[in-house]
């Protein structure tokens, strides 16, 4: 299929939009947009950032018309409903195409960058009959993406060896994986505002996976480890709280202060993946990579 779209795309610039906008401009139908999802995803993403950045701009620009409606339904119907876990898919699977996008963009990723694509998945969602992200919506997106993005990278500045995982594929809702440069050393990260990590220890007081005790000490602490668990394979994930008083501001998907995150990180490698004694403890499992150039 490459070779086919690389007979009409002689140079450089008509080599990028193999993977620009030129591919989007033809698509009529939300069922076409889904073959070209399945089409980039089975071919091998581009070297170089600029490409990588235009192959995830096309790949999240051509996912958009489905996640759009799976919002909506999910908006419309917060009990469940019978296509709720295809929907939640479709949405991880854009969150990560977005997440791609982000870090390979780096600092081309501000507010005008994220303008332009909002309005570009308006106009495509327009061709193709579909409702739109509100405004709301697309702001909240976007809004709990920027904290992991800006972890990454402050990790990544700080020296910190760290990749992003697939959620689509590791079933453990693990954001990233970051390695100590000295020790080697892992932890496996999921993100959280204030609100839903206040949320999820709750969860874990009232199912006796932790105690209230543990549950304050965590709430000191902005993290916790907990065990999560798919069939007989169990890993460490650490609950890491990205508290503004804590962590500073994000701006263009990166933190104000980098070094206080890395006074969280060392708080949480020292603690050695420890997690409160009511949680079991098993062997690790491995972590898929999300290409990053």
């Amino acid at each position: 299929m490459h070779n086919h779209w690389r007979r009409f795309l002689p140079n450089k610039q008509q080599r990028l939009n193999e993977y620009g906008d030129a591919r989007l401009h033809s698509l009529r139908f939300v069922a076409e947009a889904a073959r070209l999802v399945d089409i980039l995803k089975q071919s091998t993403p581009p070297h170089g950032k600029t490409a990588l950045v235009a192959y995830y701009r096309t790949l999240l620009l051509a996912q958009t018309p489905q996640a759009v409606i799976a919002q909506w339904q999910m908006d419309a119907h917060k009990h469940g409903y019978h296509d709720r876990e295809k929907r939640l898919y479709e949405l991880i699977d854009f969150n990560d195409s977005y997440v791609a996008l982000l870090l390979n963009a780096g600092h081309l990723a501000d507010q005008a960058f994220i303008e332009q694509l909002k309005a570009d998945m308006d106009a495509l969602c327009r061709r193709l009959h579909t409702p739109s992200f509100s405004a709301e919506q697309f702001d909240a997106i976007t809004r709990g993406l920027a904290r992991e993005v800006a972890v990454y990278h402050a990790a990544q500045q700080l020296g910190f060896g760290v990749h992003m995982t697939s959620r689509t594929e590791d079933a453990f809702g693990i954001d990233m994986v970051i390695t100590h440069p000295e020790t080697r050393h892992e932890l496996n990260i999921d993100c959280k505002t204030p609100a839903a990590f206040r949320r999820r220890l709750e969860e874990l007081v009232r199912h006796d996976h932790i105690s209230e005790a543990d549950l304050l000490q965590a709430d000191e602490d902005n993290f916790i480890t907990i065990n999560q668990h798919r069939g007989s394979e169990v890993v460490p994930v650490n609950l890491m709280c990205i508290r503004p008083d804590t962590v500073g501001e994000i701006h263009n998907f990166m933190f104000d202060e980098p070094h206080k995150i890395e006074e969280l990180l060392n708080k949480m490698f020292a603690s050695g993946n420890r997690v409160p004694s009511s949680v079991p403890r098993k062997k690790s499992g491995r972590i898929n990579k999300k290409v990053v150039a």
